[in-house]
């Protein structure tokens, strides 16, 4: 019995779909049957029960199936702590974050980071959605949103605290609310996942549930239609600092701050052990960001001028 063969069980088992766990192990579909019945064979029993249309653990195949994940996070954990003591952190890291964030706080640091740790490779997906991290293989999320209860650990990356804002030239032509009543009147920007907004009052919270002028399903949508002047939207400091900081955007509302704001995280797998491919990005960005970060700096600085 081969590393391999146990790591494709766990995947198929994952998946639930066995000629997805063959093409990421490039196998065809005949040949991933072929190495899953050869797998039963070696371990003398049927693992997973197959239809054409579906595949399901049997009774032997769950029991299996934990033996043999703790078993591979044993053989990892041992092969990475040998990396780490012989060697520099080392490996393949993919990783999930939202196209914006991504895009203005991570990818502006990745060459230094490369340079500094030049045996890491990197595959970066950009999304909005909250991906799967055990089914779908990733090593590391960036999340700027209330973390769910879940097995996978965190590590706090830096505060983000969310702002009620809008264009000058929106303002100009329907002036600012002062206070969550005022919304009614106001054209609001919506996305589908957020269809409530929160603020502070005082010492107790007040939601608000929105009616939007238009609709959409991203922040960056959001943002934009905020810049082009079509209403008010709720936006992360981290998203916004440069247009808050240069009058492109304009904080309103400031006596009922935002409520429910979020700080930014890193999400990786749970384990006994972090692979120091994952410790070495996370302590770099965290570096990189600062304690307040940077774009929390200049927020104040702009409301303070």
């Amino acid at each position: 019995m081969r590393l391999d063969d146990l790591r494709f069980f766990v995947r198929v088992a994952t998946l639930a779909n066995l000629s997805a766990a063959g093409r990421e192990f490039g196998l065809s579909p005949s040949a991933a049957s072929a190495r899953l019945v050869t797998l039963e064979k070696s371990v003398g029993s049927q693992l997973m029960s197959r239809t054409t249309r579906s595949i399901a653990l049997t009774e032997a195949g769950q029991v299996f199936k934990g033996h043999a994940e703790a078993a591979l996070n044993e053989i990892d954990t041992a092969i990475d702590r040998m990396d780490e003591t012989a060697t520099e952190p080392r490996g393949h890291l993919k990783i999930s974050c939202n196209m914006f964030f991504g895009r203005k706080h991570i990818l502006p640091f990745l060459n230094e980071f490369t340079e500094r740790y030049p045996k890491i490779t990197l595959e970066m997906s950009f999304s909005d959605r909250l991906v799967d991290m055990i089914k779908e293989g990733y090593d590391l999320a960036i999340r700027a949103a209330k973390l769910p209860d879940s097995t996978l650990r965190a590590r706090r990356l830096a505060g983000n605290p969310r702002v009620l804002c809008a264009s000058p030239e929106y303002l100009a032509r329907k002036g600012a609310p002062t206070c969550p009543d005022d919304l009614k009147k106001h054209d609001c920007i919506g996305v589908s996942f957020m269809p409530t907004w929160y603020f502070q009052g005082g010492n107790k919270e007040i939601s608000c549930s929105i009616e939007s002028s238009i609709t959409g399903d991203t922040g960056d949508y959001a943002y934009d239609a905020a810049l082009h002047g079509l209403g008010l939207t709720v936006k992360s400091v981290a998203h916004v600092w440069e247009d808050l900081r240069d009058g492109r955007l304009v904080e309103v509302m400031t006596d009922y701050p935002v409520a429910r704001s979020g700080d930014v995280w890193a999400v990786y797998p749970p384990g006994n052990y972090t692979p120091s491919k994952i410790t070495a990005l996370i302590d770099f960005l965290r570096d990189k960001y600062g304690s307040p970060p940077y774009w929390e700096t200049d927020y104040r600085e702009a409301r303070n001028d």
